[in-house]
């Protein structure tokens, strides 16, 4: 692995690049809500498995939970890839709300060859309303600071966290995305973000799209991550 740091407009950025030897074709991961580039070890285990395809470029948030601030760092380590590796071509895979983050990102971006969206919210609003509770999501839209604390650390949540994701309306947004191809990957079996908003993404898309659901598949694909890995490398094999 190799790696490189730059500063954002929030701090100081590193990005690491796993070991292909190609510099044509760079693949930028955006993980979710309280993740971490290495996603549990499925994030890395995936940039094993693409050396042979392409370069892959995982980098962490900087702490803000904030979808418009992540969707600014997002684009800062866009052209900071650009810069420094020089690709003829980028892909962008998203986890979560990093898809989310990445679908934004990628619309407003005709530089992006293609776009994989990992269990990728349709409607924000729904989907935290999922991730934090009934009691703890009113709690949060009505105006409190929640300050939380579990076995992934401590993390204060501010009210424009939720506000903020009324500027997204990923339904227009992926309405919009007509001509570029899409891969779109979800689990039957996640509560945090149902396969039914996979599904809608997927019919909203347009153009060369490819839409994957798994059986037992929950939000973090726990019991198939090797098998979506696949999918991801054979996808961007044939799309390159």
């Amino acid at each position: 692995m190799n790696s490189f740091t730059f500063y954002g407009p929030y701090g100081d950025i590193e990005c690491v690049v796993n070991n292909c030897q190609g510099d044509d074709v760079v693949l930028i991961m955006a993980h979710g809500f309280r993740g971490s580039r290495d996603g549990g070890g499925r994030s890395l285990a995936f940039a094993k498995m693409a050396e042979n395809i392409c370069k892959v470029v995982r980098f962490n948030f900087n702490g803000s939970q904030i979808l418009s601030r992540q969707i600014e760092e997002l684009q800062a380590v866009i052209d900071a890839v650009r810069s420094r590796l020089q690709p003829k071509k980028i892909f962008l895979l998203g986890r979560s709300s990093g898809g989310a983050a990445s679908l934004v990102a990628a619309s407003s971006n005709e530089n992006i060859t293609g776009l994989i969206l990992w269990a990728t919210p349709n409607d924000l609003r729904r989907t935290f309303w999922n991730a934090l509770g009934e009691t703890l999501y009113n709690r949060l839209d009505a105006g409190e600071t929640l300050h939380l604390e579990d076995e992934r650390g401590k993390i204060d949540l501010t009210p424009d966290f939720l506000t903020d994701l009324d500027k997204y309306d990923l339904s227009t947004i992926i309405s919009g995305w007509q001509e570029r191809p899409i891969l779109i990957l979800h689990g039957e079996q996640d509560v945090t973000v149902d396969v039914a908003q996979g599904r809608r993404n997927f019919a909203l898309a347009g153009g060369s799209k490819e839409l994957y659901t798994f059986a037992n598949g929950d939000h973090t694909f726990s019991e198939c991550a090797e098998e979506a890995n696949k999918i991801i490398c054979s996808w961007l094999q044939k799309t390159i």
